[in-house]
């Protein structure tokens, strides 16, 4: 849904130059329909958005409800999502051959009982979901496997994994943790999220990064969603205080790891250069019909690892971390450089209301 407030942007020129375009293109019937999703509060900020992002955050900012609009405008090659490469996972890793990836077992060309015998600590992850929603970890014990939800023989496993697959998931080696960075993210592999767009000259920059650690748990996944951390890191690397999501309270300010008292704020982040080159590298790899992406580059033992990218990704956590909204950022200036660029078509065919069959 696209929501066209009534009253207009005030100071916010990031989301002037996204509903002002709009409003131009935009037929008669459609300019009522975008005023009436945002009468009914369909548009703007979410309850949890107020909680953890500030008055002058917001004023500034963009929200999830207007960043999923914007994000298909710039990103159109996002649908219909079963030819998006960085929504459909068995398509991303065909596309991504000649990145450093995860290890992994296509049961349709490779052994899978052969493959299982070799591993120990193994993921799979369900297609189309975002936010480490389905993700599962299996651990070999003995001669069985632990899953989430108890023990299972290495038979009743392939099954499992035969079935994610056959609906577009993909299994995994479980990556070990830089060593660094272990007693920071004991549950799960921390991943930083590096967001690039094409800049003025066409080529992939990086506008904002923060690193994702896991507080421990039985969920595999570093999300912040998930009552994870997430922090803020410089482009020298430099680590600053993370922020751990409190449900329905506003989030906790830690700058140690609340569960293993490891120092976070200003840790100095192994390998960030070589993860920031891998995540400008992949963009190049995905830049037909993709203005932005978010990347989720693994913090390895063996280096940066590209986990996956995002045709839209989260804008709530980098505005968190930075404490500043997205329009007064590099990325807010990008992304306007892009809509003053779209074409009448493109413009036109941005709904007020959007459904695209998968």
């Amino acid at each position: 849904m696209r929501a066209l407030p009534v009253r207009g942007d005030r100071g916010n020129p990031l989301l002037r130059a996204y509903h002002d375009g709009l409003t131009r293109h935009w037929t008669p019937m459609q300019r009522v329909a975008g005023h009436l999703i945002s009468a009914i509060g369909r548009g703007g900020w979410t309850a949890g958005e107020r909680l953890y992002l500030s008055d002058t955050v917001r004023d500034r900012g963009l929200s999830m409800r207007d960043r999923k609009g914007l994000h298909r405008l710039l990103n159109p090659a996002a649908f219909p999502l079963a030819d998006n490469p960085l929504k459909n996972k068995q398509l991303f890793a065909r596309m991504a051959a000649g990145l450093p990836l995860p290890d992994a077992c296509d049961p349709d060309r490779d052994d899978l009982d052969r493959w299982l015998d070799a591993q120990s600590d193994i993921i799979a992850k369900p297609s189309y979901c975002s936010k480490g929603q389905g993700v599962e970890r299996f651990t070999r014990e003995g001669a069985q496997w632990r899953g989430c939800d108890g023990m299972l023989d290495a038979a009743r496993l392939a099954d499992h994994l035969r079935h994610v697959w056959a609906r577009g998931g993909v299994i995994q080696t479980r990556l070990p943790t830089h060593d660094a960075l272990i007693a920071l993210s004991p549950g799960a592999l921390p991943t930083l999220r590096i967001v690039t767009c094409l800049n003025e000259a066409g080529d992939p920059e990086i506008c904002d990064m923060a690193l994702r650690l896991s507080v421990g748990g039985p969920r595999p996944v570093d999300n912040f969603n998930a009552g994870n951390l997430v922090l803020a890191v410089q482009p020298n690397g430099r680590c600053g205080p993370a922020w751990r999501s409190g449900g329905r309270r506003p989030p906790s300010r830690h700058s140690r790891h609340p569960a293993t008292g490891a120092v976070i704020e200003g840790l100095l982040l192994p390998d960030h250069q070589a993860a920031c080159a891998l995540a400008a590298r992949a963009h190049d790899h995905f830049r037909d019909g993709f203005t932005l992406i978010g990347w989720d580059i693994g913090m390895t033992a063996q280096g940066p690892v590209l986990i996956e990218g995002n045709w839209n990704p989260g804008t709530d956590i980098v505005q968190l971390v930075n404490g500043r909204g997205l329009a007064d950022s590099r990325l807010g200036i990008l992304y306007r450089h892009a809509l003053d660029r779209l074409s009448e078509q493109a413009w036109r065919d941005a709904r007020a209301v959007q459904r695209d069959r998968r």
